[in-house]
């Protein structure tokens, strides 16, 4: 009887090892294969603006920037997403302005710069006049870290290993020749 019960207990382990297998490579097959978008897409008119969210998949995160050059924060904001877009390459980061989709004056002179956050096609985040929060010259760990108390970034895919160097990981591939700090 007793050897019944541990057998049932080995096989229980072995099935959950297994599984937690299973669930390891499947998880790392979504993070690896998803769809990798990795820049900011310009949207040019309010249909664009549309089928940026109609035509993206229900799990898919996406942020929409809406802005005007002349704007205070604006070009913060732009430079901002660029990064984030490479630091987390399966959300969907686009800008448009503000005169393409037909936004009325005020919206233009009180609001801007605005980020929209949309998942499954539902506004989840509305943020307008960010720098109020983040001031007008501003970097993208600010806007990351206050996307992040608001819980509307993805985690961030690990990082992989550029190159090998003499059993080091190296996370670039600039050439150390170039080093500010001189050892002899």
């Amino acid at each position: 009887m007793e050897y019944n019960m541990l057998q049932e207990e080995e096989d229980d382990e072995d099935f959950l090892q297994h599984y937690r297998m299973q669930r390891i490579e499947e998880m790392q097959r979504q993070l690896c294969c998803g769809k990798r978008f990795e820049h900011v897409y310009e949207l040019n008119s309010g249909e664009e603006f549309l089928e940026a969210l109609d035509k993206e998949d229900k799990s898919t995160l996406i942020m929409i920037h809406i802005y005007e050059p002349e704007i205070p924060g604006c070009d913060a904001m732009s430079g901002s997403l660029m990064c984030l877009a490479h630091e987390y390459p399966q959300v969907k980061f686009c800008s448009v302005r503000s005169m393409s989709i037909s936004t009325s004056a005020l919206f233009r002179e009180s609001a801007l710069p605005a980020l929209l956050v949309y998942k499954g096609g539902d506004l989840i985040g509305n943020f307008v006049r960010l720098t109020d929060q983040l001031g007008e010259d501003f970097f993208a760990v600010d806007l990351e870290a206050l996307l992040q108390e608001y819980g509307l970034l993805p985690e961030k895919p690990p990082m992989v290993p550029k190159t090998l160097r003499n059993g080091a990981i190296i996370q670039s591939n600039v050439s150390d020749e170039d080093s500010d700090l001189d050892i002899d």
